[in-house]
């Protein structure tokens, strides 16, 4: 049965609180100085407020602060967690966010049982304030072994003399080296994203240039830095060439153009306002959508008094969503993350079993879970672990969502897989990250 996407918010019960959000930030930002942290947060609210400012005139400036972008995780957390100030939530970043939070709060009583977690945790809020994601991913982690019934102890670190794992995770008399590491985008991962949003940019030019408005869906079987930078654009010409939508399949991919469907977003706007871009806006035009799908929205648009992400009309809309399915990409991507385990495993010892957690948040057209598990335990087939005795890689796949249901906040999609090194047969077990389910490897979990 079809969902209805044609709801509109409630104007009720919107007074919940998040008491895990609330209990993670009360507990996090008590390892800051009373004083230095609320300095810290006025200059993070004074930031986004003069950035609102210039949203609201058409000036795209950054939204925070980025040598302190703890100091914003922790501002739009507390947008979610409190209602009181939850007419300052920006949702293209709240969305992934607010689950860090919130399961750290909901693990909470666990994670105080790891030795040393203090220290780690000051670390994230004092020195971690520009890559917080890492910190939040070696939280998550521990925490995970120490809701299972392990006696986890974070290793202390000896900056300028020797690389250390993370952790030592004990149970039953095992005893395992642990260490983290989040993965950001390789640099091919980034440039293969700014290959798209190239591509979707020259879509959305053209579609104001010739005041046509058009929604374009594509998958990529080439790698999408070989296309042409007109590759879509030349589809979008063809289509305003002639009746009806079209449809193509070539050497570089294939998908469809066709008019935009403007009847349930402006249904909508009559009685909602809608942040321009936002996943509500893309399921309005498109019936759907998907959370594997890297998504451009471009177009002309009136402001909401007062709230300058959000729209309360449209004039003009030119859509790009894509994906990948190429495999020389995953390929290109399964190397990085063998060189991802490669310096991962010159922190293990070699005094007792290792194992790597590698943390990927998955964002828009990644390549399909399948044979990205496939090539990644073929690159473990053959690595040498050197000196370590590391027995196994896990991948932690989390993909934080746009949700699109009328109650529903936030969602987040989890996979684990587990990758054994050579021939071992030896591994602790594949714990999640954000669910306490005990999974089959390669297995989906949404919580």
């Amino acid at each position: 049965m079809a969902r209805n996407v044609l709801w509109t918010a409630q104007r009720h019960g919107q007074d919940w609180d998040d008491p895990h959000v609330l209990a993670a930030l009360d507990w996090m930002t008590s390892f800051v100085a009373s004083a230095d942290w609320a300095r810290r947060k006025e200059h993070t609210e004074t930031f986004f407020e003069t950035a609102k400012r210039s949203w609201a005139s058409g000036v795209r400036v950054p939204l925070y602060d980025p040598a302190d972008g703890i100091a914003w995780y922790a501002q739009q957390a507390a947008t979610y967690g409190d209602h009181r100030l939850r007419s300052e939530l920006f949702e293209p970043e709240a969305y992934r966010i607010a689950p860090l939070f919130r399961r750290i709060g909901m693990v909470l009583d666990d994670l105080q049982k790891v030795v040393g977690v203090e220290d780690r945790v000051a670390r994230l809020m004092n020195d971690g304030r520009m890559q917080p994601d890492d910190g939040f991913y070696e939280l998550l982690v521990a925490a995970a072994y120490s809701r299972r019934g392990w006696d986890v102890s974070f290793v202390p670190e000896m900056p300028g003399l020797r690389k250390q794992q993370d952790l030592i995770v004990e149970k039953s008399g095992s005893s395992w080296a642990v260490e983290c590491k989040r993965a950001g985008r390789s640099e091919y991962a980034r440039k293969e994203r700014d290959a798209g949003h190239r591509l979707a940019d020259a879509v959305h030019a053209l579609s104001l240039r010739k005041n046509r408005s058009m929604q374009i869906m594509a998958v990529f079987e080439d790698e999408v830095a070989n296309l042409d930078p007109s590759y879509l654009e030349e589809k979008a010409l063809r289509f305003m060439r002639r009746p009806g939508s079209y449809s193509w399949s070539d050497e570089g991919g294939f998908g469809v153009v066709s008019d935009v469907q403007w009847k349930g977003l402006r249904q909508v706007l009559r009685v909602d306002d809608i942040s321009f871009g936002s996943s509500r806006m893309i399921e309005l035009l498109m019936g759907a959508h998907e959370h594997d799908v890297d998504y451009s929205l471009g177009g002309a648009w009136t402001a909401a008094e007062g709230r300058p992400f959000h729209a309360t009309s449209v004039q003009h809309v030119s859509l790009v969503g894509w994906s990948t399915s190429s495999e020389e990409s995953a390929r290109r991507k399964a190397q990085h993350f063998r060189g991802i385990v490669g310096r991962a495993c010159e922190q293990l010892p070699g005094d007792r079993p290792g194992a790597i957690h590698v943390g990927y948040e998955a964002v828009g057209g990644n390549t399909v879970d399948g044979l990205r598990h496939r090539l990644n335990r073929e690159q473990m087939k053959d690595f040498d672990p050197g000196s370590s005795q590391l027995q196994v890689v896990y991948g932690n796949y989390f993909m934080p969502e746009h949700v699109t249901d009328r109650n529903e906040s936030s969602a987040v999609t989890e996979t684990i897989a587990w990758y054994p090194v050579k021939d071992s047969t030896s591994e602790p077990p594949y714990h999640m990250l954000f669910l306490d389910d005990e999974p089959t490897p390669g297995t989906h979990f949404r919580s």
